[in-house]
């Protein structure tokens, strides 16, 4: 049986929204999210302004602010742009469309956040379930809201430095801490050490060492974290 996209939506979203993506068979988790309005994966966010919004968020300067933590918690953020029209409805912003153009270059061009256009709140719902219908498609790791808090923990700090790995979310970095000592190194060496242990016919079968006994680290997390420990940008430059 085929598994429901799964999305985790800011509970100040419209209801209008939710509710396009719940007939579109969408299962919705509401919280009251840290950073970004929409979380498709561990890795994928999406932050939703209308015209309006961005206007607003451009004269009390929260718009970088936001677009900078969202690049420094999830590996692709995107920001869904709804609606700019409404942007130029005061005369003031009329004269000013040369500096919400600017903004939004700057987003997109140098902090390389994919700005996607939508005109009303239906098609962003759309839009959001066919970004989820591509990222979950072969996705297996729990959807969990990766948090930045302002006051951040040693262990904060820890967890979101191992999120950095290969396939793994904040409850796989969590095992990790527990499992090796709460020390980040401990982990690394751990995978390092590991050993990938084949069939007679090549093909992976399970692991040695301290990795073999973790649930759920499997041959392929350790295969693809140890290239990504060891290889070096002038082996991956010459691919």
């Amino acid at each position: 049986m085929t598994l429901p996209l799964r999305i985790i939506v800011d509970h100040r979203e419209p209801p209008e929204i939710k509710k396009r993506l719940i007939k579109l068979g969408m299962e919705i988790k509401e919280e009251q999210l840290d950073i970004a309005d929409y979380v498709l994966s561990d890795t994928v966010a999406c932050e939703r302004k209308t015209g309006a919004d961005l206007i607003s968020s451009l004269m009390d300067n929260r718009l970088f602010e936001q677009i900078d933590r969202l690049i420094e918690t999830y590996d692709q953020p995107i920001l869904i742009l709804e609606n700019l029209e409404k942007a130029f409805e005061r005369t003031e912003w009329k004269k000013r469309k040369k500096h919400v153009f600017g903004a939004l270059t700057y987003i997109f061009l140098r902090r390389q956040v994919p700005v996607v256009p939508t005109t009303r709140k239906s098609e962003t719902a759309i839009l959001l379930n066919r970004i989820a219908s591509w990222t979950q498609e072969e996705k297996t790791d729990p959807l969990i809201a990766r948090k930045s808090p302002k006051k951040r923990t040693l262990r904060d700090d820890q967890l979101f430095f191992l999120q950095g790995l290969y396939n793994t979310g904040q409850k796989k970095g969590e095992i990790l801490l527990d499992s090796f000592g709460n020390s980040p190194e401990e982990v690394l060496n751990s995978i390092l050490q590991t050993k990938v242990v084949y069939t007679k016919t090549g093909n992976p079968k399970g692991l040695e060492g301290p990795m073999e006994s973790l649930e759920g680290f499997g041959p392929k997390y350790v295969m693809n974290n140890q290239r990504l420990l060891k290889s070096s940008v002038s082996e991956n430059s010459k691919k």
